[in-house]
């Protein structure tokens, strides 16, 4: 399996552009990504506390289906972007070109998300509302073109600024509502008022904003943009379909709440895994980055990451986790340690399928999810024949588990490359005593469970952060240009940088929009 790295054609780099750590920004972006979803879970809360039942009740059916919606647009937009800002140098036509492709997809799919979420509110709720929600979904969607050019920039600092900017405007707006008293409508159009804040971008985002609609009538860029948007979409629906499926079959019942509300809070790992994947994508994509140096990195603080979440979360004790799940949820406290796993499971596959997209291995990752489709769903209706709620718990950490085991087979060539054999020893031996040291602490001396779970995580957050003495997060050095040739290469170009060690080595330009060994190299993989 091979894999064409070229140099990033910049025009005039600064001397003071550094590459930025994988895990660094992994663990930056996951802490922002939790962030933004207690700050969520408050709006919600807010709105559940000072809304009557009527108001209430729209107003959650809108944020579903603008859920929904938010997937829909995160999946078909922003990656495809950010490959193109990544491997294109500001100004340059391609770029452009990509910029108004993504612009113009954000308008018209953006126009009908609004038409069909409009559509389905009117039959819910008053015109009003429904106005608002497809006002609301159009803007949704235009939001997602300056998060795919911060990705593609590698400006993840000012993308987690955004996003949280965008929830903390939410936020601020609800309160207002609640003090103007203007119902589920002002709550709706607070979705409205947070996506002000991913519009606020560097200018050189706009000034890379032309009007060019024949980009339209390329296939390719609609052919790359429904692989990825078909992948990411499976994987959306596979991490939210537990909370789906359990309010379907055993709607309103405290099992099912319960179920619901724990299950939200065990994804942890995949606030991790989004994270990851955000800063993994367009390094992969970027020419001149070392790709086993990002697949090693990546892996390194997923790994870290994620086990840690897992470990914290699974060993729970009911008097911490008391504390944030309300009081008549108490009863579902036991499933916490499966839907941990589920999460884990969850994790692994966005991870993994995000790592195969950037490789352009579309046919091992859609077959991947094709799979996990079946065990996860399968899984789930198993564990609700053999024993309802709690049989969905287990199921869906088995199938989840599973799933991402069969990925990762798959995914074979893509872990050797990452040298999975350097410290993985280590790594499992401390991972497993953490995870044992909390469970055993957990019920017998909650107050050093507590104290475990918090000196562990801001380890591991300070040693990707490089505050430690020791790291093993390699840094991604990309070539420089040395008197207009890269440096480090032969005459002859660019060289092919491998997977495998000792691969053929050969060069070509990175001027086509599409690169023509994109296919050979999904079929070698």
């Amino acid at each position: 399996m091979t894999l064409d790295v070229q140099e990033r054609p910049r025009a005039n780099r600064r001397a003071s552009d550094k590459d930025p750590g994988i895990a660094a920004n992994s663990s930056f972006l996951a802490v922002s990504a939790g962030v933004v979803g207690v700050m969520s879970y408050a709006c919600t809360l807010l709105m559940a506390t000072k809304l009557d039942t009527a108001d209430y009740t729209m107003f959650a059916a809108a944020a579903m289906i603008l859920g929904v919606v938010g997937i829909v647009a995160n999946a078909l937009v922003p990656l495809p972007l950010s490959h193109v800002v990544a491997v294109h140098p500001a100004g340059s036509e391609e770029r452009r070109n990509g910029v108004a492709f993504s612009v113009f997809v954000s308008c018209l799919t953006g126009l009908a998300a609004a038409a069909i979420s409009g559509s389905v509110t009117l039959a819910l709720a008053d015109p009003g509302l429904a106005a608002v929600v497809a006002l609301a979904a159009f803007v949704i969607f235009m939001a997602n073109a300056p998060a795919g050019w911060l990705q593609g920039e590698l400006r993840f600092t000012w993308y987690a600024l955004a996003t949280v900017g965008e929830v903390l405007l939410r936020l601020i707006f609800s309160v207002v509502v609640i003090a103007m008293a203007w119902g589920a409508g002002g709550a709706v159009f607070g979705f409205v008022v947070g996506c002000l804040a991913p519009l606020v971008v560097p200018w050189s985002f706009y000034r890379d904003l032309r009007w060019r609609p024949r980009v339209l009538l390329e296939k390719w860029r609609w052919a790359e943009t429904s692989d990825i948007a078909s992948v990411l979409g499976v994987v959306s629906v596979l991490v939210g379909v537990d909370v789906v499926v359990v309010g379907f079959l055993d709607g309103g019942s405290a099992d099912a709440a319960g179920f619901q509300a724990l299950a939200t809070i065990a994804k942890g790992p995949v606030y991790v895994a989004a994270g990851t994947a955000l800063v993994a994508f367009p390094l992969l994509r970027t020419p001149g980055a070392k790709a086993g140096e990002v697949l090693g990195a990546a892996f390194a603080s997923f790994g870290q990451l994620a086990v840690v979440a897992f470990a914290i979360i699974a060993t729970a004790p009911p008097l911490m986790a008391g504390f944030i799940v309300p009081q008549k949820y108490h009863g579902s406290l036991g499933l916490l340690p499966w839907l941990a796993a589920s999460g884990l499971g969850y994790a692994v596959l966005m991870v993994l399928s995000t790592v195969l997209l950037a490789v352009r291995a579309y046919r091992r990752c859609q077959i991947g999810l094709a799979c996990a489709s079946v065990l996860v769903v399968g899984g789930l209706w198993v564990g609700w024949q053999v024993n309802a709620v709690t049989g969905m718990a287990v199921g869906s950490a088995v199938g989840a588990v599973v799933a991402g085991g069969v990925l990762a087979l798959l995914a074979r060539p893509v872990l050797i490359a990452a040298h999975p054999g350097r410290g993985a020893g280590p790594f499992l031996v401390l991972a497993g005593a953490l995870i044992v040291a909390l469970a055993v602490a957990a019920p017998v001396q909650p107050l050093v469970w507590l104290a475990l779970a918090t000196v562990s995580g801001l380890m591991v957050l300070a040693h990707q952060r490089g505050l430690l003495p020791h790291r093993n997060d390699f840094k991604i050095r990309r070539r420089r240009h040395v008197g207009g040739r890269l440096a480090g290469t032969r005459a002859g170009g660019s060289r092919r940088r491998g997977f495998n060690r000792g691969g053929d080595r050969h060069s070509h330009g990175d001027h086509s929009p599409w690169p023509p060994n994109a296919r050979r190299m999904e079929r070698q993989l």
